[in-house]
């Protein structure tokens, strides 16, 4: 629905920006967002690897950060440009995880194939990478999520080695925590991580179906959410967001992988709220103006009985807070495109008299 009011809490949709595109306007496997101070969205497109008879290293196509607006309703959004691509050299990117960034505007990219954490500035320059394998690792790593503190601390989720490694913001390695189980403290495959105001941490821990709390130092205090296929329970969660009022945001795939998806709501107790399945009844802007360009498209999309199919989430990987707009983003990573929800508090529902 549009509109859902639950708790005190209403969730408004307003637009969705993007469609599939290996370069320009639009996104190619959306896998990650980031908002910077000066209202920059960063979304990092991962792509695909479809060429063959070419280096191992000149596979892929798609692989790009995009720099967007994404405005306050539809037709608002903007595209800026766009920077790095495939490839293992400095400044590119294989396997793009995940991004934030500081408050100086600075962009954090985690490569997932590479094992490494690369800084861009607000002109897209690249200061400086870091590895994030350290001596005694072993061999099996893959760097995924990645979160800032306050204090410019960041966390990295390592979805292979089953483990949160903390870096200071220069890349300088701290301390690590995690291993493989199913126990308070343990992962199997962790992805999205989040920190809140209060420099707690949130992760996604794919595999064990829940999302787990942490403080800064890496102590288990909270699980939020549960294995299962009934409402509220958690299915493959792939990200994390947590708002100013405390509220737990869990983007999640569902129970066989290829469902809808959903984002499930929980209060900062961990009780479930209500889940958003996606609301984009209009087309975005820029595929409205495929559409248009194209007469055979629009024709064929009148001979539909319904495009309801299309309004719902499909594989959403990322969610962000936007905390600048109190508002919700999803990256709806199979539609390449990012689905917006304004959080409203007062909320008056309209009575009728009939």
């Amino acid at each position: 629905m549009l509109t859902e009011t639950v708790a005190g809490r209403t969730y408004n949709y307003t637009h969705n920006v993007g469609r599939g595109a290996q370069s320009g306007m639009g996104f190619n496997w959306p896998v990650a967002m980031t908002f910077t101070p000066d209202g920059t969205v960063y979304v990092a497109n991962r792509g695909s690897e479809s060429i063959s008879n070419v280096g191992w290293n000149r596979t892929g196509v798609g692989q790009r950060i995009s720099k967007i607006t994404i405005g306050a309703e539809w037709g608002d959004e903007e595209f800026l440009g766009e920077f790095s691509r495939y490839g293992d050299g400095d400044g590119q990117i294989i396997w793009p995880a995940g991004l934030t960034n500081d408050d100086q505007g600075n962009v954090y990219v985690t490569d997932e194939w590479l094992n490494r954490v690369q800084v861009f500035d607000k002109d897209d320059k690249l200061v400086r990478s870091f590895n994030t394998v350290q001596p005694g690792d072993g061999d099996t790593n893959g760097a995924s999520g990645i979160a800032i503190a306050a204090d410019g601390t960041l966390y990295v989720t390592d979805s292979r080695s089953h483990q949160v490694r903390i870096f200071k913001n220069d890349g300088t390695f701290v301390s690590a925590f995690g291993s493989q189980g199913v126990s308070e403290g343990q992962f199997d495959s962790p992805w999205g991580i989040t920190v809140d105001k209060d420099g707690k941490v949130y992760v996604a821990d794919f595999n064990n179906h829940r999302v787990q709390k942490f403080s800064a130092d890496g102590k288990f205090e909270q699980q939020i959410g549960r294995p299962g296929n009934k409402r509220g329970d958690l299915s493959f969660p792939t990200d994390v967001a947590v708002d100013d009022d405390g509220d737990i945001y869990v983007c999640d795939w569902s129970n066989n992988k290829w469902d809808r998806g959903r984002v499930h709501i929980f209060t900062p107790e961990g009780q479930f709220l209500t889940a958003l399945h996606g609301d984009a009844q209009q087309l975005s802007q820029w595929a409205q103006m495929t559409v248009d360009a194209n007469a055979d498209y629009a024709k064929r999309r009148r001979e539909v009985r319904t495009t309801e199919p299309e309004w719902t989430f499909a594989q959403p990987v990322a969610v962000e807070w936007d905390k600048a707009n109190g508002r919700l983003v999803v990256a709806d990573t199979q539609r390449s495109r990012l689905q917006i929800y304004k959080k409203q508090s007062g909320y008056m529902v309209p009575q009728l008299n009939l």
